[in-house]
């Protein structure tokens, strides 16, 4: 009999072979274009690109609601009648979803929240990590799994790397100055995590491939990362050349079969075409 399902929303960047080798039930975000809402996952993340392109205004994005939550815990419990819901949050501080969760969960028994305080892939690794705790330690307690679950969010870390600035500054997320001496000066900003928060990171300078390899290298340097959560993320128009030089970098720290993910319209909203993101878990010294 199964003991847990979990759920996550669709800003969590989970790839198809992730959610169907651990069975992940993802309930959608949304993201609005000319007024009109769309569940994140249901067109492809180009739509995005092509939208701000013809009218030079970014698509908002909104989290999942109550009733969102509320159709894929019955959809579990109907099909698991005496199943534990475990739902890994995307970062509670930066969306309604986790409270719209919490609201959810009022009217069901054996639902438990954690707050990943993580983004895309960073999300992701939790998501993935658990699910294997899972896999291998069929019976613990709902609290061993949430207390799992606490210790690898405040140990998994996510750097990303815009090519373009565009989409930080029409999110005001990066103002008019610091665009434009940003582009003059040739400085690329990495955005990181921080409890929940997307906040700046490292800038560097030169080609977007010089700045790629050093916050890869940085990374590494920085983090004491377990190889097999290493996730790596890439918005639509990354070149395949890229690909090969992180590939390639992995391979010098050890890291043999990183997973590589497709960015969804959340994270895309944000980072515009050609980002590409890197998540692990710190390993546990304690």
């Amino acid at each position: 009999m199964k003991k847990y399902i979990i759920t996550t929303e669709s800003g969590s960047d989970l790839s198809k072979e992730i959610i169907d080798r651990y069975n992940i039930q993802v309930i959608p975000m949304h993201v609005i274009m000319d007024d009109k809402t769309y569940p994140d996952g249901s067109f492809e993340v180009q739509k995005v690109f092509d939208f701000y392109e013809k009218t030079g205004t970014l698509p908002k994005t909104s989290g999942s609601t109550p009733q969102d939550n509320t159709e894929v815990f019955k959809e579990v419990f109907a099909k698991y009648p005496d199943v534990h819901i475990i739902h890994i949050g995307y970062s509670a501080v930066t969306t309604v979803s986790f409270n719209a969760a919490n609201i959810a969960a009022q009217d069901f028994e054996n639902v438990h929240l954690v707050d990943s305080k993580n983004v895309s892939i960073g999300a992701a690794a939790i998501v993935k990590a658990t699910a294997q705790f899972i896999e291998d330690n069929p019976n613990k307690s709902p609290e061993e799994v949430i207390a799992f679950i606490e210790d690898i969010c405040e140990r998994t870390h996510m750097n990303f790397l815009p090519k373009t600035l565009l989409y930080l500054r029409a999110g005001g997320r990066v103002s008019n100055l610091a665009f434009l001496g940003a582009n003059i000066l040739k400085i690329f900003p990495s955005i990181k995590i921080e409890n929940g928060y997307l906040v700046p990171g490292k800038k560097y300078r030169g080609s977007f491939e010089r700045a790629l390899k050093k916050m890869i290298k940085d990374f590494f340097e920085s983090y004491n990362i377990e190889s097999e959560t290493v996730l790596i993320v890439g918005a639509p128009s990354v070149d395949d050349n890229y690909k090969e030089i992180i590939l390639n970098l992995l391979r010098e720290n050890g890291i043999e079969e990183a997973r590589w993910m497709k960015a969804g319209a959340v994270i895309s909203c944000h980072g515009g075409p050609g980002a590409i993101g890197i998540a692990g878990i710190e390993k546990n010294i304690s």
